[in-house]
Formats: structure tokens, C-alpha cells, sequence
């Protein structure tokens, strides 16, 4: 009896540390510079020698000023700290991304496939938030909005894979440093994915109830 109580305490223990698992596998080595130029492997870069890594390789200053967002048709940018623009992100299981939004500004509804992501305000507030699964576990919360105006020195969480966007509501410049915990989480912008991937018109149209002309105007745009 006590055999079979530890057999299924040793079980459920398993299956809680299998459900914490991050997004990437653990490394097998202190750090694995990524060598960008060698090509991705099944999962991640070769490393390039540890012995001709250096300080620098360990520091990064891409998301240390704003980006300017007027350059976007939206008025919102993204300024990413993955992998390929942070080698030494490669084994690690994290990336970051910078968003700079104006006032009235947008980043587009996406999702990234690979990973969980926490949105931190660092100056002026951004509406944003995430839409649940049309048909999960609970269907209860089947496609629930779960959303808010997040000020500075706030957070908010969007679960991995789920819809999510940002919508600078505020009358300043609005920034966010967002932590992911995949090296390459993976981004997929919602409109340029349906209307600038080459999905059949007549599909688009009866998905969003939309006639040629309008199909064909959103294509121009994301294609």
C-alpha cells in the first residue's frame, strides 16, 4: 500500500514538474553563444567556441532608446532582442521585445506560438490584453476578453499562444520592455497572416462577410 501511495505521489509530482517546463529545453552547457552565420539547427544555433567569447557578447543595447514609432503605419513599433539580434540568447529560454507606441498607435493582434510573454509599462499606459481559445478546456471563458489600460510601472501577462495586441490610449508615448521565455518565440501578425499569405479571396470574403473590392484593398496593404 505504501508502494503504490509513493508510486502515485512520485507520478504527481512528474506531471507538476512536466507543466512548469519553459517553452525552450534546458541547456547543457553554461552559455552557447549562437553561431548566426553556421544556420539554425533542429533546435536553436551551434555554438561557436567558448573560448572566443567575450564580455561584450553577454550585453546588449538595442532596446536601450526608444525606437521612433511614426515610421509605422500604425504608429507602434517593435524592437526585438531574440536570438538572431542576441546570440548569447541561444539555449537560454528568454528574448525580450521593446514596443514604442504614439498616442493613437497600435500593435497589430499576433500571437507567438512558442512562448508566454509579460508586458512591463516603462512610460505612459497602453490598453491592451488577450482573447481565449474559441474551444478550450472550460468553456465558460471560450472567447473571453480579458483587457485593460496598464500604466507605467504595471504588468500584465498574455498566456502562450493566445491573441494578444496593444493600443496606446494615452496622449504620450507609450513603452513597454516584454519579456518571453523562448529564445524565438515566434510572431504571427493576425492581418498581414490572413490578407498578405495568399489565402484564396473567395475564403476571406465569406470568413469576414467582405465583398472583392475590400478584400483585394486589405491586400494591397499586408502583401
Amino acid at each position: 500500500m505504501k508502494l503504490l501511495a509513493a508510486m502515485i505521489l512520485a507520478a504527481g509530482l512528474l506531471s507538476a514538474v512536466h507543466s512548469v517546463h519553459a517553452a525552450d529545453p534546458d541547456p547543457l552547457q553554461d552559455f552557447c553563444i549562437a553561431d548566426i552565420a553556421a544556420g539554425p539547427v533542429s533546435n536553436g544555433f551551434p555554438c561557436k567556441l567558448p573560448a572566443l567569447a567575450s564580455t561584450d557578447d553577454f550585453a546588449f543595447s538595442g532596446l536601450a532608446e526608444a525606437a521612433d514609432p511614426s515610421v509605422s503605419p500604425t504608429n507602434g513599433t517593435a524592437t526585438l532582442a531574440f536570438v538572431r539580434q542576441w546570440p548569447a540568447l541561444n539555449t537560454q529560454g528568454l528574448s525580450l521585445i521593446r514596443l514604442d507606441i504614439n498616442p493613437g498607435g497600435i500593435i497589430f493582434p499576433h500571437s507567438h506560438n512558442l512562448a508566454t510573454e509579460i508586458l512591463y509599462v516603462l512610460e505612459g499606459e497602453m490598453y491592451t490584453g488577450f482573447v481565449t481559445n474559441n474551444f478550450g478546456n472550460d468553456p465558460t471563458i471560450s472567447n473571453k476578453l480579458y483587457a485593460k489600460v496598464v500604466k507605467k510601472g504595471e504588468a500584465f501577462i498574455f498566456p502562450r499562444g493566445l491573441l494578444h495586441f496593444q493600443l496606446n490610449k494615452g496622449k504620450v508615448l507609450a513603452s513597454s520592455l516584454n519579456v518571453l521565455n523562448s529564445q524565438n518565440p515566434g510572431i504571427q501578425l493576425m492581418p498581414s497572416a490572413l490578407f498578405g499569405s495568399g489565402i484564396d479571396r473567395e475564403m476571406l470574403e465569406k470568413s469576414f462577410f467582405m465583398n472583392a473590392t475590400q478584400v483585394a484593398a486589405l491586400e494591397n496593404i499586408f502583401q
